[in-house]
């Protein structure tokens, strides 16, 4: 579950580890999406490509919640296909959100799985995470720093905001900024969403943009 790939109307910090405050009962809930690109961290995932996506979570009274989401990928490998799986714990502590989470990256062809644990803290329309690489092989691993503000426009739109930096351990690596900014909207079915990304890292496509279509039910 990537941020900002999957109805970016509500892609603050909806990472793996999403905040998630105590909730009054157990509750499952599915998402379903399509994109016209695929993009994490400021890069594409599909080639500029459309993407199908969705997922399933459930979530625990207690704040434990648990989850699996995917998408289609184009790496100009054999990988096909996507599979996240997360867990974190929700809490309140100070008068803010906390969670604390661990998601897998799973795909379909060579690519091996990755781990990440992840930290997050929100406060009204402002929220923060930090996650950490868990298990990367030697100068592999990282930590990516990120931040959201979201806030409600004139006639029922909504707007986030989304600052990111990557930090590698590979010494010879440099760290990497992203930025993204969507405007979204709430219909009667589905929910849209217009995302323009920035990232600093030496790629060809700096600057991205892609509409989503989803649903949550």
């Amino acid at each position: 579950m990537k941020t900002l790939s999957k109805a970016v109307a509500i892609a603050s910090l909806v990472s793996a580890g999403a905040m998630t405050s105590a909730i009054s009962h157990a509750e499952v809930s599915y998402n379903a999406s399509v994109v016209s690109d695929y993009v994490w961290r400021g890069l594409t995932q599909t080639d500029n490509g459309f993407a199908v996506q969705g997922g399933a979570d459930y979530e625990h009274e207690s704040g434990l919640a648990v989850g699996i989401w995917g998408s289609n990928v184009d790496f100009g490998t054999n990988d096909d296909f996507e599979y996240d799986l997360y867990a974190s714990y929700g809490f309140a502590a100070s008068g803010m959100d906390m969670s604390v989470g661990f998601l897998s990256y799973n795909y379909d062809g060579d690519t091996d799985t990755s781990y990440e644990a992840n930290f997050g803290v929100a406060k009204d329309a402002f929220s923060a995470m930090v996650s950490i690489a868990v298990d990367a092989e030697e100068d592999a691993g990282y930590t990516y720093l990120e931040g959201a503000y979201d806030m409600d426009l004139p006639q029922d739109l909504g707007l986030s905001l989304h600052a990111g930096y990557g930090i590698p351990e590979a010494s010879a690596a440099d760290d990497v900024l992203d930025l993204a900014a969507s405007v979204g909207k709430s219909l009667d079915v589905v929910d849209v969403a217009l995302t323009v990304t920035y990232t600093d890292a030496d790629v060809e496509d700096d600057v991205l943009a892609f509409l989503s279509v989803s649903k949550e039910f």
